[in-house]
């Protein structure tokens, strides 16, 4: 006897709906076992799908006792970072350190920042150097994702970040010669990093009073882009103005040039840092 119309279609809907709960429950098996592989939660796949807007921010600046304020120096036009220097001041020491970071600086991403960052951005190798960095990432994330690469990369936390185009950045900084550190140039030749500009020097003997440093300030903020708003920088104002001429050192990070770039030594750059920091 022929089965009706009605039961035909009751059989055909039954086996669809079965085939559905076995395709779907398949795709959350190997999601949950992709997520498990790379230790991520939930919610981070699910910040990666949002619109930047909706997206938290992934630095946060801080105002510290000792502040570590990472200085990109990037190309007026692209944004691509030409530069990087580390400035950590002790407030109640009263002194400053600019700490240059190769640009050519060769580098691994430790195994759990790899596999939060390649989540982002697939292509990204474990291995790469500094200059690489902003072709990986949007122009409106890659500062910050440098700064946990750096922090990654130095074991240290970063205090805030500024983006400062080359063309005022060159009105402060030049690349000059290091005077020779026993810490980050163990039995090595000279080497030349960044340093305040002469006319810069000239400046900083014109400025007396808060009120000239806040100005200048004002005016620096107008052209960079940081993640330390103005009202917090210029909390370090009274600070600043007791910073003397001799408490400013310059040095580049411990490690070794090459033809193939720079690598860092990890255990002396920690400690060479240290030093300002605990010091």
């Amino acid at each position: 006897m022929r089965k009706s119309t009605g039961k035909i279609f009751v059989i055909q809907f039954i086996k669809s709906f079965v085939f559905i709960i076995i395709f779907i429950s398949i795709i959350l098996v190997i999601y949950f076992a992709i997520m498990n592989f790379y230790g991520t939660d939930e919610t981070d796949v699910i910040m990666t799908i949002l619109p930047a807007k909706e997206q938290t921010q992934i630095h946060t600046a801080s105002i510290d006792d000792i502040s570590k304020q990472l200085i990109f120096c990037v190309d007026d036009e692209t944004g691509d970072i030409e530069k990087i220097v580390l400035e950590i001041f002790n407030c109640e020491a009263h002194r400053m350190v600019y700490i240059t970071i190769p640009i050519n600086t060769q580098f691994t991403l430790s195994d759990s920042l790899y596999r939060e960052l390649v989540l982002k951005k697939p292509s990204l190798p474990q291995s790469l150097k500094l200059s690489a960095v902003t072709g990986y990432f949007t122009k409106e994330s890659v500062y910050e994702y440098g700064v946990l690469m750096i922090e990654d990369m130095l074991d240290m936390s970063i205090s805030y970040y500024s983006v400062v185009p080359q063309s005022i950045y060159e009105k402060v900084f030049k690349t000059g010669d290091l005077p020779q550190n026993s810490v980050s140039q163990p039995d090595s030749h000279r080497l030349t990093g960044e340093v305040f500009s002469e006319g810069f020097l000239e400046f900083l003997h014109t400025i007396t009073t808060e009120t000239d440093l806040g100005n200048h300030i004002k005016k620096i903020y107008d052209g960079i882009e940081s993640n330390l708003s103005l009202e917090g920088k210029l909390n370090y104002l009274e600070s600043y103005l007791k910073v003397a001429g001799d408490n400013i050192s310059f040095e580049i990070i411990a490690g070794v040039d090459s033809n193939s770039g720079y690598t860092v030594d990890k255990p002396m750059a920690i400690r060479q840092i240290g030093a300002y920091i605990y010091e």
